[in-house]
């Protein structure tokens, strides 16, 4: 009899647990799920935006490598070819320094979207175990769409930036190499030249006897 008692006692708090657990409507579920599909989605677009600017970032400096090689000795320039090189070198800098800015700022905000990506998992357990209310969770999911917004919003401005200052530097290192290495004229005459007459009052060559 004591045993049916504890047992009917269990099932009775059992019961009364269930019962005061909050309950989230469907509509809130169902965003909540979206969320996190589109969370998902963000921090990978992030992290491929930072391959983006490091990738860039590398280009620029085997660029800058490659440009110096090229010009070799720059003591024997002329003096309008070395200040245009030295306008160029100047503009690059500058450049380079908005580029590890930008990627200071990137790996900033990197650093908090990691943060509230661990934040929410541990907080959509609580949503599973059904320890969140319906206003706790619409409360939180406000939060959390703002910062969705905000991270999309900082990669498209980012992205229009760093495109701004690759294009630039596409046309500084064109426009630089342009007034520094000039292309050479053809040489009169050039020997060797295919289908070239042969010089004046010269004979011109025998054909080749056939075999």
């Amino acid at each position: 009899m004591k045993n049916k008692f504890l047992v009917v006692v269990a099932i009775v708090a059992t019961v009364m647990f269930t019962s005061c657990k909050p309950k989230l409507s469907e509509e809130t579920k169902k965003g909540i799920a979206e969320f996190k599909t589109e969370w998902t989605t963000m921090s990978g677009s992030l992290a491929a935006w930072g391959d983006s600017l490091n990738a860039n970032m590398g280009r620029e400096n085997d660029a800058h490598k490659m440009m110096g090689e090229t010009m070799g000795d720059t003591s024997k320039m002329k003096k309008e070819a070395k200040a245009k090189m030295k306008e160029s070198m100047a503009m690059c800098q500058a450049n380079v320094e908005k580029l590890n800015a930008m990627k200071k700022t990137f790996s900033d905000y990197k650093t908090g979207v990691d943060t509230s990506t661990t934040a929410f998992t541990d907080w959509s357990a609580k949503v599973d175990k059904g320890e969140v209310t319906e206003e706790q969770a619409k409360t939180a999911m406000e939060g959390y769409h703002k910062s969705l917004d905000d991270a999309n919003a900082k990669m498209k401005e980012w992205d229009g930036a760093m495109k701004g200052i690759m294009a630039d530097e596409m046309k500084n290192h064109q426009e630089c190499m342009e007034a520094c290495m000039p292309a050479k004229k053809d040489d009169k005459g050039a020997k060797g030249a295919k289908g070239a007459a042969p010089a004046k009052g010269g004979a011109a060559p025998a054909p080749a006897k056939k075999k």
